[in-house]
């Protein structure tokens, strides 16, 4: 179920995303995954309303950039196999 719009973040062009944008665990593993070449809607695809936490937990004490490349690589596996 979608979250409603009070709960989703503006992305700056007027769009609403469903991901939180509050969360540098979260922001990276997008921002790694879409500079990997994923679209918006294939990344949306794989996540639905998820956290990209949710689908791919950090590891405890995970530093931000290595946890953003290896959600990434997950994110990635997780679509090559839908």
């Amino acid at each position: 179920m979608p979250r409603p719009a009070s709960e989703r973040s503006s992305q700056g062009n007027g769009r609403v995303s469903a991901w939180p944008q509050a969360r540098p665990y979260s922001r990276r593993a997008i921002r790694e995954a879409l500079e990997a070449g994923f679209t918006t809607e294939e990344l949306s695809g794989v996540l639905g309303d998820r956290d990209p936490t949710d689908l791919v937990p950090p590891h405890r004490h995970e530093a931000v950039p290595e946890y953003g490349r290896r959600a990434a690589g997950e994110i990635m596996v997780r679509y090559v196999q839908s």
